[in-house]
């Protein structure tokens, strides 16, 4: 009876720390939800950045700049490049380093292209549809407002300088079809399988030539 009870216990302590395991190892490669859930205001930082960027990221009109002050929430987290030519229904967006993706976000959906966005605007945290990607060293880089069809990367795959990666759009809290470039610090792990997640610190993209 005793040598039945032990070899019960051995079976269901390796059974649970499988399981545990196996719920640790777990990777999305997306997390599609319209949940419209809040993260923090990210705070402006300032860094050397030593990465090989990219000289361009996508075709635009007009822009909106980075605004916050070192140490304090940002006003404005990243830059908005714009793209309302109405002639051009796919305008492709590149990454500004080589990284691998952590994060993906899809499922929020958007009423127009071309001017407020009118539901689930905080779908993805306000970001929309968007991916993130690791450039290494705690730097990353997010971009946001993707359009419903548009996210074109998985997390786990490996990402070139330059690469489309996906389709810029107008979801999430967003007024008119643009790309919002966030290049950032975490000192953390991307969950690929929660919300949308903030940045320690932001930093001006502008600084690195964007």
């Amino acid at each position: 009876m005793n040598k039945r009870f032990n070899l019960f216990l051995i079976f269901f302590v390796f059974f649970v720390s499988s399981c545990s395991q196996e719920k640790e190892n777990t990777m999305c490669l997306v997390y599609e939800s319209q949940e419209e859930e809040f993260s923090a205001v990210q705070t402006v930082g300032e860094r050397n950045l030593n990465l090989d960027f990219s000289s361009f990221i996508t075709t635009y009109q007009t822009r909106g700049e980075f605004t916050g002050s070192v140490g304090e929430p940002a006003e404005h987290e990243g830059l908005d490049l714009f793209n309302i030519d109405k002639d051009l229904s796919d305008i492709p967006v590149h990454t500004i380093a080589d990284g691998v993706v952590v994060y993906a976000r899809v499922g929020c959906p958007s009423s127009t292209q071309f001017s407020d966005n009118t539901i689930l605007r905080e779908c993805g945290a306000g970001w929309g549809n968007h991916l993130v990607v690791d450039h290494g060293n705690n730097i990353f880089s997010r971009y946001g407002h993707l359009r419903f069809d548009g996210v074109y990367k998985k997390v786990g795959q490996k990402v070139a300088k330059d690469e489309i990666i996906g389709l810029m759009g107008n979801s999430g809290r967003s007024e008119g079809r643009h790309l919002h470039l966030e290049i950032g610090f975490y000192n953390g792990t991307f969950n690929s399988c929660e919300s949308s997640k903030s940045f320690d610190y932001v930093f001006d993209p502008a600084t690195f030539g964007f």
